[in-house]
């Protein structure tokens, strides 16, 4: 009998640990790549496999497998990473990247689409005339020193033409502080508040732009007192915009707006531009 149970205990065992749970190392990944003319790059490496020439690529679903009685005392799903090079002669080398902390524990079938992807030729000479005339939405701080700009070609997910410092720019807006000069309610007391600036522009080929300035208080919650446990909600404080138009002048590598752009004239220098992300430096006015 006990050499029964014994065989029976073994074979179990046995099959606990020789089961294996399916775990993800890349989902299947799909995208097209084109050059800065909007013209598909044939026979471009994106990891093991090439663009087709249309310029669009796919890259088979990754697993591996992992017994089963070891992962039920992890409690969660693995994290998930990949990274697969873009190479093509003549044009600059790219990585796409992916990370999900618990990643690793979607089902059979995970995929992606990654919107199009551009590359850029090696010594590629970027023309401001050529990308400038467009709708730009800019995060700037409060005097506009410095603003970030995208257009409609930006993709967030781009991580091929997207610098992560400067997509922290954005998203994150350049924030900073100011002293609120009265209560917004009796429960609160005048302190430090977030607030964050968004200025939409068009520039338009003949020198004259539009605009919409757009100031968001963040995360005002943060300082509350009794409002939120007296009324059951967070008191929010709204959003203002202002509108504006003007004219510009397009100088090499320089940005001269009007007044009406800001109280005073301003004066820009670019000093980054790319397909769809620009960052421009307030010059002081002499």
């Amino acid at each position: 009998m006990f050499k029964k149970r014994f065989v029976i205990f073994l074979a179990v065992s046995t099959c606990l640990f020789s089961s294996c749970i399916s775990r993800l190392s890349r989902p299947a990944i799909s995208g097209t790549i084109l050059d800065y003319e909007n013209k598909p790059i044939a026979g471009c490496r994106v990891g093991e496999t090439v663009t087709d020439a249309n310029g669009k690529f796919y890259l088979n679903e990754i697993r591996y497998n992992k017994f089963f009685f070891p992962e039920i005392f992890m409690m969660e799903a693995p994290p998930l990473h990949f990274s697969e090079n873009i190479k093509k002669d003549g044009y600059l080398s790219y990585n796409i990247e992916g990370f999900n902390r618990f990643g690793g524990g979607q089902s059979k079938g995970a995929s992606i689409t990654i919107d199009t992807l551009y590359l850029k030729k090696i010594n590629e000479v970027i023309k401001p005339e050529d990308y400038i005339y467009t709708k730009w939405k800019f995060a700037a701080n409060k005097n506009l020193d410095t603003l970030y700009g995208t257009n409609a070609n930006f993709r967030l997910r781009n991580q091929v033409t997207n610098d992560m410092n400067f997509i922290g720019k954005i998203q994150d807006g350049l924030i900073y502080k100011f002293n609120s000069t009265r209560k917004p309610d009796s429960a609160w007391s005048a302190e430090s508040y977030n607030l964050k600036t968004t200025y939409f522009v068009s520039l338009k080929p003949n020198g004259t732009y539009s605009g919409k300035k757009i100031r968001e208080f963040q995360n005002p919650w943060k300082y509350r007192k009794e409002y939120d446990r007296t009324y059951r909600e967070s008191y929010v404080i709204p959003s203002d915009s202002i509108d504006t138009k003007g004219t510009f002048i397009l100088s090499k590598d320089k940005i001269v707006f009007d007044q009406a752009f800001n109280k005073a004239k301003n004066s820009y220098k670019i000093d980054s531009i790319d397909r769809d992300i620009i960052i421009l430096t307030r010059k002081n006015n002499n």
